[in-house]
């Protein structure tokens, strides 16, 4: 009985939670996915940060913070653009301009961290949208960051999400495993993502 209980209580406290779509996270060591029969689209209104009276079981909590954390480390520029930056100047085998904070390679499925056009992190795997829900094409900005995010369409966790496009995010999942529409990451890298990028940051995807 104390079981139901708390399982009850548990799903209203996550009903309760709004934010971001959740438009990703396939699955992952940190996921919890229970999708819905038919339900292979992201709702426009999603719950994406943790409910604080529903902590997740032990088997699907993320990650602790590594020892080694980037976080120690210089953050990228709050604003979006690179002033004084020659916006045609590319780093070498970055398929983004130099405004780019974030380049996200769709054919190499490759990711990158720029400061004034030079590569700073990178190229690292990713894993991005697969041919049903793709990640789009563009330029973006970091719109929000949630140490950890929850996905209620996909009722999965998506650590270090960091959203640059409604609920596409760069996170930690699989790079094996396509995602809904995210750029999955690995989990040092995807924590290394979360600490440098701000919100305003200039998000290119290019093909």
């Amino acid at each position: 009985m104390h079981s139901t209980l708390r399982n009850s209580a548990l799903a209203a406290a996550a009903a309760l939670v709004v934010g971001l779509a959740g438009g990703c996270a396939a699955a992952g060591p940190a996921s919890t996915k229970a999708m819905a029969a038919g339900n292979d689209q992201p709702s426009v209104k999603a719950a994406t940060t943790t409910p604080a009276a529903a902590a997740a079981p032990q088997t699907s909590t993320p990650p602790t913070t590594p020892a080694n954390t980037p976080s120690t480390r210089a953050a990228a520029p709050a604003n979006s653009t690179n002033s004084g930056v020659n916006a045609s100047l590319a780093a070498a085998g970055v398929p983004c301009e130099a405004t780019a904070v974030a380049c996200v390679s769709l054919s190499k499925q490759e990711a990158w961290l720029l400061h004034d056009g030079k590569v700073v992190y990178g190229p690292v795997p990713v894993a991005t949208g697969r041919a049903s829900l793709p990640t789009p094409a563009g330029i973006f900005q970091v719109q929000d960051k949630v140490r950890d995010s929850w996905s209620k369409p996909y009722q999965s966790w998506m650590p270090w999400a960091v959203y640059f496009n409604g609920g596409d995010a760069f996170h930690e999942d699989p790079v094996d495993v396509r995602s809904h529409g995210c750029v999955h990451l690995g989990s040092s890298n995807a924590e290394y993502f979360y600490n440098y990028l701000q919100v305003g940051n200039e998000v290119q995807v290019a093909h």
